[in-house]
């Protein structure tokens, strides 16, 4: 098992109250699964509850207004040890009677007895912090949870059947979807792909009506470069509502393109647009995709642009279209494209 840790606040994702919105398509789809940091055997792991817990196909649902929320989240706790880093258990029973709500204290502190090989007493403060943590407060809850899988993935005997009493645990008091998608971002992490894959094909048939599911069990088919990606787009397809198609298909596309499979994700893009040529979102991010491919071909750009742009897009995509046609060096499009957006500019305002 590799004991490489992805410690980063901006990967750290808050709920979102658009998290299920199906018809919507993500603008900001980053595909960046950041290069992973080494971290001592200290239960640095433990701090990751907070990511794997709010997680799930975090790059391409991300918002930047969710970003400025959960910096704000993340100075706050910042703020609980800055002025003093706790150095002892006592100082930290005192910050957690400060703060009995706050999983990020606790979590801190399972860490810190485990830095000290103290693997009972980290497990002991879990236990702690789920019978204080007040019910409402279910976030905070599952943080501590997917602490605990954490913990028990590195330290339990044997791992697999500790993590499973933990997880069976949870499913008890959280909601269901979020503890699966928690213990699969665990298993990802720490590289037991045989475990995730088992965990999805249960996630696919207990929440097959969910794109998110769907979305995840695409990411780790194509990360592990498996064969049959059509036949789970299929499958998807044939389990998922109508209304979720959309946003199932636009995102699959995406996943594709930030793989490496620029074709694939183009038919799949050129599909919807088909039945749906007048959806500007979905121009927007079919652009932003395209635009990004490593030495893009010229002609397909521009005739994407030119197709994209006699619809009403933001006027930003007007504006990425000059751009490209600046960095391709080439005088007379540039005059082109910038005859082109004052049309557009005077179109807008008429």
């Amino acid at each position: 098992m590799k004991n490489s840790y992805l410690i980063n606040g901006d990967d750290i994702m808050p709920k979102s109250p658009s998290e299920e919105n199906d018809d919507e398509v993500s603008m900001e789809c980053d595909m960046n699964d950041s290069k992973l940091r080494d971290e001592r055997h200290s239960g640095a792991s433990l701090v990751l509850a907070q990511v794997e817990s709010r997680g799930s196909i975090r790059a391409l649902e991300v918002d930047l207004g969710d970003i400025d929320e959960e910096r704000k989240i993340q100075a706050a706790e910042g703020r609980l040890l800055e002025n003093h880093a706790p150095e002892n258990a006592d100082e930290f029973e005192k910050l957690v009677r400060s703060s009995p709500n706050n999983s990020f204290v606790w979590i801190k502190y399972m860490a810190f007895m485990l830095s000290l090989a103290d693997i009972e007493k980290a497990r002991s403060i879990a236990e702690r912090a789920l019978k204080t943590i007040i019910v409402r407060e279910e976030e905070e809850k599952l943080n501590i949870w997917v602490a605990y899988f954490n913990l028990e993935n590195e330290h339990g005997s044997p791992p697999e059947e500790a993590v499973k009493k933990v997880f069976e645990r949870a499913l008890q008091y959280c909601d269901k979807k979020k503890v699966y998608l928690a213990l699969l971002g665990v298993y990802e992490r720490t590289e037991q792909y045989k475990l995730a894959d088992k965990l999805l094909d249960e996630m696919a048939k207990k929440f097959k009506q969910s794109s998110k599911v769907w979305l995840r069990k695409m990411q780790s088919s194509l990360k592990q470069n498996e064969d049959g990606i059509q036949s789970v787009v299929n499958r998807a397809l044939l389990c998922l509502p109508r209304h979720k198609h959309i946003k199932f298909i636009s995102q699959t596309a995406i996943l594709e393109f930030k793989c490496g499979l620029a074709e694939r994700g183009r038919s799949l893009f050129e599909g919807v647009l088909r039945e749906y040529p007048k959806r500007t979102d979905l121009w927007s991010v079919y652009l932003d995709q395209v635009c990004y491919i490593p030495l893009p071909q010229p002609k397909l750009l521009r005739s994407l642009l030119e197709r994209a742009i006699s619809l009403s897009l933001p006027p930003k995509k007007m504006k990425k279209y000059l751009e490209y046609e600046k960095s391709a060096d080439v005088e007379e499009r540039v005059e082109y494209v910038k005859q082109r957006a004052m049309e557009y500019a005077d179109s807008t305002l008429a």
